[in-house]
């Protein structure tokens, strides 16, 4: 392992850069650090090159200070530094939830720089006629989590919504610590994704290969959006992992297959 620091529009963002096969970025979701993505380099093992690293306002990256909101679009430009500062390009990016939409904006702003990418249940709820409706159950969740203990509260309803009631076991005690530290984070994250824009036919236009991936035992909701963005997509559907929201922890195997048959 090798951690790097690398310095994006004045944030110091923490990669941890390991192998040296062909490289992939790895892009995590609300309520995680690089530390998320353990499970899958242990599954890649020898076969790429991979830079997991912690998105600003998470982990050991920095933050402006105030921190007080985020873009997919920022967010895309760090992932961007990243490659050009550790000499990356053009790598594979795989990317969870939010991480996700980062994939997506970066293939359609960056597209020479990027092999292709794997989604792993990204948040396009308005691709969904329940979207609305989760989103506000997503809310109710929140505030009642908020009413019992403040942003860990918060921290822990987003976690079980979304996730699971497994969803801490999952993670363990130190990635859940930290996800609780956090809580400012997530409803930086929670603003940022409903605010992407995105046009179908634009999706549509992309030319690199892409993978969607969806939990088996994922919310009906999120399962039905990576459906219908697959198809946006031309993929015919998405890849089943054995697994809730968390596929990349709870199913390494399968998203680590899917890397190496684009990588």
């Amino acid at each position: 392992m090798s951690l790097a620091t690398v310095e994006a529009a004045g944030v110091a963002l923490t990669v941890d850069d390991r192998g040296a096969g062909p490289p992939v970025l790895l892009i995590h979701g609300p309520c995680a650090s690089r530390t998320s993505w353990d499970e899958l380099v242990e599954a890649l093992g020898t076969d790429a090159r991979t830079l997991a690293y912690d998105r600003r306002g998470h982990g050991a990256s920095e933050a402006p200070e105030p921190f007080r909101g985020t873009t997919v679009g920022e967010q895309a430009e760090d992932a961007a530094a990243i490659l050009g500062a550790l000499d990356a390009a053009p790598a594979l990016v795989c990317g969870h939830d939010l991480g996700a939409l980062v994939c997506l904006d970066l293939l359609l702003r960056h597209r020479a720089r990027f092999t292709g990418a794997v989604l792993i249940e990204p948040p396009l709820l308005s691709l969904s006629p329940a979207g609305s409706e989760a989103v506000g159950e997503l809310r109710e969740a929140l505030e009642r989590g908020a009413r019992e203990d403040g942003g860990r509260g918060a921290v822990d309803a987003y976690l079980e919504h979304v996730a699971g009631p497994d969803a801490c076991e999952h993670l363990g005690p130190a990635r859940t610590e930290e996800a609780r530290a956090g809580a400012r984070a997530l409803a930086i994250d929670l603003a940022a994704a409903p605010a992407w824009r995105f046009s179908t036919r634009e999706l549509r236009a992309l030319d690199a290969p892409v993978a969607v991936i969806a939990g088996g035992r994922s919310q009906p909701v999120r399962r039905e959006v990576a459906e219908r963005l697959a198809q946006v997509l031309g993929r015919g559907g998405p890849v089943e992992a054995d697994a809730g929201h968390l596929c990349h922890i709870e199913d390494p195997g399968i998203v680590a297959s899917i890397i190496r048959e684009l990588a």
